[in-house]
Order: structure tokens, then C-alpha cells, then sequence
């Protein structure tokens, strides 16, 4: 599995405190399934919640959450999706008024294809999401797309009879 190892360094990368102490970070999977099929291609996924535990962190929940959530925008886009529900869920331990303990509950998936090699070996690879929402080269785009002024309250239309 890949996306573990590339959200600890997303998060080591956006957060200083997990840079200067990576200890503090602990990632482990528990329920992983295999969800494989009697199909020609061999290919196969893993579905598992990815259990994220930051330790005795005084950085603030949403800014880890951002985290998580900009690394989801390429690698598990579907977690970020209108209407699909919860994202992923947390749960905190406040050790004192400066720390606590987090972890992050995250369901991710990982799509897997498979090949056989002239030799008869097999070749295993990871495949990308298939739409993630931004790529890391994408721009930003900005908040408002023309000179029209941005809605500062609740405007209701009303039609006509």
C-alpha cells in the first residue's frame, strides 16, 4: 500500500512540529479488506480506514485537517465529493490547554493492476485516481472568477406569478 506513506509525508511537509519530531506521528491500518474479483486481469483493491495518530500536538485540529484534506484532493478525491457525507472523522484527547492527542479516521482506497510478464512473474502496480480533483501542478484558482462583488448575505429570488 502507498497512500499511508504518502500521507505521513504530506503531513510531516505541511506541519513544522511532525518535522522536527516525526515520532509523533503514527499511522497503522485495521479492517483492510481485499476486494478482488474472478476477472482475466488479475487487478484487485484494498479498502482499509487509515488510522492518523498525531501525539501531543499543540498545532490546531483544522490546520491538520486542511492537511489531510489537500492531500485527499489528489489521492482520494471522492473523500472531498458534495453530498457524499462525512469525509473522514477524528477523535481528540486533551491532555492540557496547549496539547492534545488526534487521530483521524480516513477510508481509503487503493486500486491495484496486475499483469503477467513474458517470464510468467507477475507485475504488480498501484494505479492513480482516476479523477483526482486538482493535480499538484494546478494552479489556484482564485476566489472570484469576475468584478461582480462576492455575496455578503442571503439573497432570495422571488418568481413571478
Amino acid at each position: 500500500m502507498q497512500k499511508p506513506t504518502s500521507l505521513r509525508k504530506a503531513l510531516t511537509a505541511a506541519l513544522p512540529e511532525l518535522r522536527e519530531q516525526p515520532d509523533r506521528l503514527v499511522i497503522w491500518v485495521e479492517d483492510g479488506a481485499v476486494r478482488a474479483r474472478q476477472t482475466e486481469s488479475h487487478g484487485f483493491a484494498f479498502e482499509y480506514p487509515l488510522s492518523v495518530l498525531l501525539t501531543q500536538v499543540k498545532t490546531d485540529v483544522a490546520q491538520i485537517a486542511h492537511a489531510i484534506n489537500r492531500w485527499s484532493r489528489v489521492n482520494q478525491p471522492d473523500l472531498l465529493r458534495a453530498g457524499s457525507g462525512n469525509s473522514y472523522s477524528f477523535e481528540t484527547d486533551i491532555l492540557d490547554n496547549d496539547t492534545a492527542d488526534v487521530v483521524f479516521t480516513i477510508p481509503l482506497t487503493e486500486n491495484v493492476s496486475v499483469t503477467q510478464n513474458q517470464d510468467e512473474s507477475w507485475q504488480i502496480e498501484y494505479q492513480a485516481e482516476p479523477d483526482p480533483l486538482f493535480t499538484d501542478a494546478s494552479p489556484a484558482l482564485p476566489l472570484q472568477l469576475d468584478d461582480t462583488p462576492p455575496l455578503t448575505g442571503v439573497d432570495t429570488i422571488v418568481a413571478d406569478d
